[in-house]
């Protein structure tokens, strides 16, 4: 495998560990948490990027491997994204004055 596959490769590793977490972190508060929607989609979209660019390369030399990677973290940050969307939509429950 070339140098710069394998540093791909752990970048999108690197990353897409943190998405995952995130989300399971935004389930267990049950609240919009993390760097907002715009930052969000800006990722998402990102991702999308990396997997046109890696089809756009396949038909010459085939699909790269990293490609799966690409779609599972796109994958992973869009249903972060649902969660902050969701999450964001919830009304706030104000902390009550007796409850001290």
């Amino acid at each position: 495998m070339a140098p710069n596959l394998i540093l791909e490769t752990a970048m999108l590793l690197c990353f897409g560990l943190a998405w995952p977490l995130a989300s399971l972190r935004m389930l267990c508060l049950r609240r919009a948490q993390g760097p907002g929607l715009l930052p969000t989609v800006l990722v998402f979209c990102g991702y999308l990027s990396g997997m046109g660019a890696k089809l756009a390369i396949a038909h010459a030399s085939g699909l790269p491997s990293v490609f799966w990677l690409y779609l599972l973290n796109a994958i992973s940050v869009g249903f972060n994204l649902v969660l902050q969307w969701h999450y964001a939509r919830q009304p706030r429950q104000a902390a009550s004055p007796l409850a001290a």
